[in-house]
């Protein structure tokens, strides 16, 4: 299931909403003060966190890796990928991101 997918299940879900807020915390906590909009379509979701990616891959290598730090991305994985260009990684990156995050929050509300 491609990022768009995955967002647009959790949109029909109920939970994209949260999955954005939980973003966007991570996002603050790894000290990055760009966000996203609450209410975006999936398809804008996608494209501006691979957009964030993308530009922290080429400019800031350190705030990449302690954004994928503070998200939790499974290191295994990272590491598991091939050899690939940056817009292909970004791609696969925000993929897992965005599974780690539907984690976190389905881990929420089970305990609530």
């Amino acid at each position: 299931m491609d990022s768009i997918a995955l967002l647009s299940k959790a949109k029909h879900e109920g939970s994209l909403d949260s999955l954005i807020s939980q973003l966007n915390r991570d996002f603050l906590r790894a000290g990055i003060r760009d966000g996203f909009k609450v209410k975006s379509r999936p398809e804008v979701v996608v494209r501006n966190l691979e957009a964030y990616l993308y530009d922290l891959v080429v400019t800031d290598f350190e705030s990449y890796l302690t954004l994928l730090y503070t998200i939790d991305v499974s290191e295994a994985k990272i590491k598991a990928l091939p050899s690939m260009q940056v817009h292909e990684l970004v791609i696969v990156v925000s993929k897992f991101i965005l599974e780690r995050e539907l984690l976190k929050i389905s881990f929420k509300n089970k305990s609530e």
